[in-house]
């Protein structure tokens, strides 16, 4: 699968709850479905989608079907877009800041002390 197929899959936000849901390792079917208000055949075709993209996969025991994340796949993602993103030893540099001149205090004077010296 190619980089846009797998772009067009997460560009769904469901499908991207999905994979946050995985992300903690394989879950029936049921058990996705139970975290969307959706029809099943609408959180249905959101794996379907996932899978064709090659971002899960599936494993079936009697009547359930489990899913798993791809991690191979979401690798190549990762490559993908390392060349865009800071080294992880490298720290995002931030922009310089000017030396701000130590701000010379000038006492405040109190206008009501002109008519205290008056009295």
């Amino acid at each position: 699968m190619t980089i846009e197929e797998i772009a067009k899959a997460l560009g769904d936000e469901s499908r991207r709850k999905i994979i946050e849901l995985l992300k903690e390792g394989e879950l029936p079917a049921t058990a996705i479905f139970e975290k969307f208000s959706f029809a099943a055949p609408t959180i249905s075709r959101h794996l379907s989608v996932l899978k064709e993209a090659g971002l899960v996969q599936t494993r079936r025991n009697g009547v359930f079907i489990f899913y798993t994340l791809n991690v191979e796949k979401l690798g190549e993602l990762s490559e993908w877009l390392s060349p865009f993103l800071p080294k992880k030893s490298e720290k995002p540099r931030s922009e310089p800041r000017e030396k701000s001149a130590t701000a010379i205090r000038v006492p405040k004077e109190n206008p009501f002390d002109k008519f205290q010296s008056e009295f």
